[in-house]
């Protein structure tokens, strides 16, 4: 994640096995090596953006989507809209087991086995969906209001992807190939997601582990707790951002993965021993 004085909104909804991201950069500019744990799909609502791999370059209009295999590092260049509106999205991050469970419930699993060739994209371009957008637009409230629930999401979230998947029959071989677990290098997953918000538990199943396994592999690497190690990574984050980009830490506790201003400042101050607003003072 990289937090910069251009986002000017960023907000997120934990919903399980799936988290929903909501974006809003007020300036044009290239986000480097932004790293996708999970498979995702990628809604522009306003502007457009190129999403770049080392091999694979698309590029998302107003309303469109894309699909994004997970653990892709991208460079994402964002743009505003015609009228000068700010660039705005929403990431729909898909963990293995509602993937899994999607695969499982489709028709199309038969066909899926027998297609002769795999999906080697990093990126697949799925365009406009009417059904997708709405759904997508209904979401704008809750990130504004910070509300947590709606069960139907879930739900919903499921419907507008079998809608995709008949209307794009790349999607579903792409979804169930790109879901198999991986077991990947922990020191470089964990540099890219560390100040993400995500359980210990949803570390392990992103890395192909169990919760034991991850556990044991994660000390033998970084000589410590998951937990101990993401609460120093976040803190040393803030520290940086208050004292070279002199930002705010109500402007940016929500990203790192703190849901009230006051846990994060307590949280803080047990660490660096001082107050974010008095080490903002100081710089």
């Amino acid at each position: 994640m990289l937090i910069r004085e251009s986002i000017s909104g960023y907000k997120h909804l934990d919903l399980g096995n799936i988290k929903l991201a909501f974006t809003q950069v007020c300036q044009e500019e290239i986000f480097k090596d932004v790293y996708f744990a999970a498979n995702s799909l990628y809604y522009v609502e306003t502007g457009s953006a190129i999403i770049r791999s080392k091999e694979w370059e698309v590029k998302i209009k107003k309303g469109e989507i894309a699909l994004i295999k997970q653990h892709s590092k991208l460079d994402i260049q964002k743009f505003k809209d015609e009228d000068g509106k700010d660039f705005k999205s929403i990431i729909f991050y898909l963990f293995p087991d509602f993937v899994t469970e999607f695969v499982k419930q489709t028709k199309e699993i038969e066909k899926i086995k027998n297609q002769p060739k795999p999906v080697t994209a990093d990126i697949i371009h799925l365009g406009k969906h009417q059904l997708l957008k709405k759904f997508s637009e209904s979401l704008l409230p809750l990130f504004e209001n910070k509300q947590q629930g709606h069960s139907d999401i879930r739900e919903r979230t499921f419907a507008a992807l079998n809608h995709l998947s008949q209307c794009n029959k790349t999607l579903l071989h792409f979804l169930a190939v790109n879901n198999r677990p991986v077991k990947i290098d922990l020191y470089e997953f964990m540099i890219h997601i560390a100040v993400y918000n995500y359980s210990v538990n949803e570390l392990a199943k992103l890395t192909g582990r169990s919760l034991s396994a991850f556990k044991r592999d994660f000390y033998e690497v970084f000589e410590t707790t998951p937990h101990q190690w993401l609460l120093g990574k976040k803190i040393d984050y803030a520290e940086y951002l208050l004292k070279e980009k002199k930002m705010r830490a109500s402007d940016f506790y929500f990203m790192i993965g703190f849901n009230e201003l006051s846990h994060f400042s307590s949280a803080f101050k047990k660490v660096k021993g001082v107050a974010p607003s008095q080490l903002l003072q100081e710089g």
